[in-house]
């Protein structure tokens, strides 16, 4: 999945199965990794993403590090999933907190919530992977501006029901 020059039509996709959806979601990350820009990350609890491995954490870190616009929003139902799988996340994002915010959906709407990320850069909204069906694990991945700014408009109206949470250190009495 790369992104398209203003020439080619937009590419779309259907994406099988979890492998395939990290699969999808490791070659998108590698294209937000060479330019500054933005990632839009939601799920109900991160349980199916590969953000525990070394080579995601490395690449997450040399993105940081190369371009200062970076930054990730991450929009959870709950995070107690996320931080017993991915430690090695956790400890990047401690590092890099002031660029990464997480959110707390509301009760109301972690039901609806689907695994989405999308991939922003200067230009807009430049592809993106969201499951329709976290059962079957049937999703759709996408370069298509007009699909992609419809999945912005659910990832904003998401995140105006949503409180920061999450938060980077446990403050001690």
């Amino acid at each position: 999945m790369e992104p398209h020059p203003e020439s080619t039509p937009p590419a779309s996709g259907r994406i099988d199965g979890w492998r395939e959806f990290q699969d999808r979601f490791r070659a998108t990350l590698a294209m937000a990794s060479t330019s500054p820009g933005e990632c839009l990350w939601v799920d109900a609890d991160f349980a199916h993403w590969p953000l525990g491995e070394r080579a995601v954490t490395d690449l997450l870190q040399q993105w940081m590090r190369q371009h200062g616009g970076a930054s990730v929003t991450v929009l959870a139902g709950q995070y107690d999933a996320l931080q017993r799988a991915h430690p090695r996340w956790l400890s990047w994002r401690q590092t890099w907190s002031h660029r990464v915010s997480c959110w707390l959906a509301s009760d109301e709407i972690v039901a609806d919530l689907r695994p989405m990320f999308i991939w922003r850069d200067g230009q807009g909204d430049r592809a993106g992977i969201r499951m329709i069906d976290s059962v079957t694990a049937v999703g759709q991945w996408t370069t298509d501006p007009a699909v992609l700014s419809l999945w912005r408009a659910d990832f904003d109206a998401y995140l105006q029901r949503s409180s920061e949470g999450m938060p980077c250190t446990t403050l001690g009495l």
